[in-house]
Formats: C-alpha cells, sequence, structure tokens
C-alpha cells in the first residue's frame, strides 16, 4: 500500500514537471543559432562549415538536421532572428510617437542605428542576399518589420500624403532605401560620416515626398 501510494505521488510529480527533452530542444536550438552567427560572419553564408558549426556547439549532427534541416535553413532561423530582435528594438520608439510621420522617421533612423551594428548589417544586408531568394526575404521583412510601419503608412494615404502609394509599396519603397544605406555602410572607412551624410539625403527626400 505504501509502495502504491509512493509510486502514485510521483506521477504526479513527474507529470507536472516542466518537460526536459522540451527545455533541451530550445537550449540546443539557441546554441545551434549563436554558433551559427558566429560563422555567418566569420566565413560568409557560402563558406559557412556546419562541419564547424556541429563541432562548436558540441551537439550531434542529427540534432542540426531536426532543428533546422541544412545550412539554409540554419541560416534563415538566424536571419529571423535579427529582424525579430531588430523589431523589438524599433517597436518602443514608434509607440513614443503620436504623430504618424515622425513614427515613420523615428523608426527608420532606429533602423540605421542597427545598420551600424555588424552583425545586423550583415546577417540581414548582405550575407542574406546569397542565402534567400527576394520573396523569402521580403515575406519575412514584412511580417517581422514593415508590420510595425504599416498602420502609420495608411494613416498617412488616407490623408493624402505619399500620392501614387499602396501601404505595402511605400513600406517597401522605404525598406529599400533604409536597406541599400545600410549596405553602404558596410564599404565604409568611415561608418559615422557615411551615416551622417547619407541620413541627411534620406530625410530630405522623405520631406520633399511628403510635401508633393
Amino acid at each position: 500500500m505504501v509502495r502504491t501510494l509512493h509510486n502514485e505521488a510521483l506521477k504526479t510529480t513527474v507529470s507536472k514537471r516542466p518537460g526536459p527533452n522540451k527545455d533541451n530542444l530550445e537550449e540546443t536550438r539557441k546554441i545551434f543559432l549563436d554558433e551559427a552567427l558566429k560563422e555567418f560572419m566569420e566565413q560568409g553564408y557560402i563558406n559557412a562549415s556546419t562541419n564547424n558549426i556541429v563541432l562548436k556547439s558540441g551537439m550531434a549532427r542529427g540534432s542540426l538536421y531536426y532543428h533546422f534541416g541544412d545550412k539554409n535553413g540554419l541560416f534563415k532561423a538566424v536571419y529571423k532572428t535579427e529582424l525579430t530582435n531588430a523589431a523589438d528594438a524599433i517597436k518602443p520608439v514608434i509607440k513614443a510617437c503620436t504623430d504618424p510621420y515622425e513614427a515613420l522617421i523615428k523608426a527608420s533612423q532606429k533602423f540605421l542605428d542597427l545598420c551600424m551594428k555588424p552583425t545586423f548589417r550583415k546577417i540581414t544586408l548582405i550575407e542574406a542576399q546569397s542565402a534567400m531568394s527576394f520573396e523569402e526575404r521580403l515575406e519575412l521583412q514584412s511580417v517581422i518589420l514593415l508590420s510595425l510601419i504599416m498602420p502609420h503608412i495608411t494613416e498617412l494615404l488616407e490623408k493624402g500624403l505619399f500620392t501614387g502609394h499602396t501601404p505595402q509599396t511605400f513600406a517597401v519603397f522605404l525598406y529599400g532605401i533604409l536597406g541599400e544605406i545600410g549596405r553602404v555602410f558596410d564599404f565604409s572607412d568611415n561608418i559615422t560620416e557615411t551615416r551622417q551624410t547619407y541620413e541627411h539625403a534620406f530625410l530630405e527626400t522623405m520631406k520633399k515626398l511628403k510635401s508633393a
């Protein structure tokens, strides 16, 4: 009788615990993402080696296949993580704005701040072009980043600004300009000076578009 009660109590305790397998899966995934980020940064997507990533992670190769499928799937996961982190940084900037035009400008400037960081710039603007199709990149950009500014663009269009655009076309238009500026940073000898020059040109362009 005592043994039966003990077994029942043990079953109850175990059933209430968070599943160790799920915890292990999440931790394994994080380790792979961290090592993959380093490898893609150091070697670029084309030359990155999953052998190196597996070796440095200390995990089994089968675990990489389970979580990501292959090198391309692993890169896409890293890319998505960088976009998500960027969105988390931009959200409070937008939230602090009461004017939709100001929200666009502040969000754009925050995006340029992020482009100053080698990790974000290289993964999302440089290596992503080798690893992913434009359609794949645009899909994730639209869901994770562009959705943040879409309501503000819609509001401005309803007020008669940026004529000739739809919310989608203007969002892609804006992201395209900012992305190209970010790529320029990667080849600049003086990134701070380059940022100032291109940001000034961007702001002047936005003013002209707003008043057109």
